[in-house]
């Protein structure tokens, strides 16, 4: 009984392996090529998309103009040659990254699609650059008679090139199953199922340049609030838009501009630094005694002291009132007008009160 049982166990393990290895030669044969294994979302459309005539006599081969595991960019040329062992009707369909289907052959160049035994025939297209990145799918058919297709998608065959003729690949592939496994098996083949990588586009960077000179020499260049070096300066692969570019120089008003960089030409900023003026001013006060207390404006700022005047700064272009007070000494006040950039002085003789 144990030995009979070890059998069984042995003819399923067996059993496992071969259907393993059927699939993997199936995967070979229908040029699918999956780096990294196919997502299970994959693995379903393939399974949906593949109508295989189970005793074919004849044969229809597809293949693509690169190696197995093609990628290709959108709006890159692509090109499927296909071969039929027999005289035939060939229709070839297209499943796109987002599942819907396109007649690649006939097509509006082409629109016989009766084919001689042995002839290897070409078709170019270009990827759709509007494209989503993923895996699209080439299935075809070769039948003894032109059934496959309808009034309507001959209609669509004749004024556009790769007319889509479904946006849902699982009920149009209901569709032509339901037409061919009619058919008796001698009557009809399927093709291989290509299949190709569209990949992701990476928009180009282009570059332009920036010479950037000022008078005088030596300002710092910032380039999008980044520091960038001293002039004269040559910026090189700078990215084309809108920069913003500021030169910096200590005694000189900051110079800001928004530029416009263009691909493979030079851009030359010429600044023309202006000098920073000062336009506040100050008061330098004299006066006989020490410790008088100062006031602007009626706020106290400091005290006098004789031997040396007191500075007060940061006073804008315009009149003031100056009050001196200490006690025993009579009040002082005067209005003075301050200049800008200026230091204007102010004699104060403090006069003491005689009791």
């Amino acid at each position: 009984m144990s030995k009979g049982i070890l059998f069984q166990k042995k003819g399923k393990i067996f059993t496992c392996i071969f259907i393993a290895l059927v699939v993997f030669l199936w995967l070979s044969i229908s040029g699918i090529n999956f780096a990294q294994g196919p997502s299970p979302k994959e693995v379903e459309k393939m399974k949906s998309i593949q109508i295989i005539n189970p005793r074919p006599v004849f044969s229809l081969r597809l293949w693509l103009n690169k190696e197995r595991g093609a990628t290709y960019a959108p709006g890159e040329k692509i090109k499927i040659s296909f071969q039929a062992s027999r005289d035939s009707f060939v229709t070839l369909y297209n499943y796109d990254t987002e599942g819907r289907v396109k007649i690649f052959f006939p097509n509006r160049y082409s629109p016989n699609n009766f084919v001689r035994a042995g002839e290897v025939n070409s078709i170019e297209g270009v990827i759709n650059p509007r494209t989503r990145p993923g895996i699209e799918y080439v299935q075809g058919f070769a039948t003894t008679r032109a059934i496959l297709l309808s009034d309507r998608e001959k209609d669509l065959i004749s004024k556009e090139f790769m007319p889509e003729v479904s946006k849902d690949y699982k009920a149009y592939t209901k569709k032509i199953k339901g037409i061919i496994i009619s058919l008796p098996p001698a009557s009809w083949a399927s093709s291989n199922l290509l299949s190709y990588m569209v990949r992701p586009t990476t928009p180009p960077t282009y570059y332009g340049r920036i010479v950037a000179t000022s008078q005088p020499r030596g300002a710092k260049v910032y380039l999008d609030n980044v520091y960038r070096g001293t002039t004269p300066l040559n910026l090189d692969r700078v990215t084309t838009g809108q920069h913003r570019i500021k030169l910096v120089m200590a005694g000189y008003r900051d110079w800001i501009s928004t530029i416009m960089i263009v691909a493979n030409q030079t851009r030359r900023v010429s600044a023309f630094l202006v000098p920073e003026i000062n336009y506040d001013g100050s008061i330098a006060v004299y006066c006989n005694v020490s410790g008088a207390k100062i006031f602007v404006n009626g706020t106290y700022k400091t005290t006098t002291s004789s031997s040396k005047p007191k500075v007060l700064e940061e006073f804008r272009g315009r009149t003031y009132e100056i009050t001196l007070i200490k006690d025993g000494y009579r009040t002082w006040v005067e209005d003075i007008w301050v200049y800008a950039g200026e230091t204007t002085s102010l004699y104060v003789e403090m006069i003491k009160i005689k009791y």
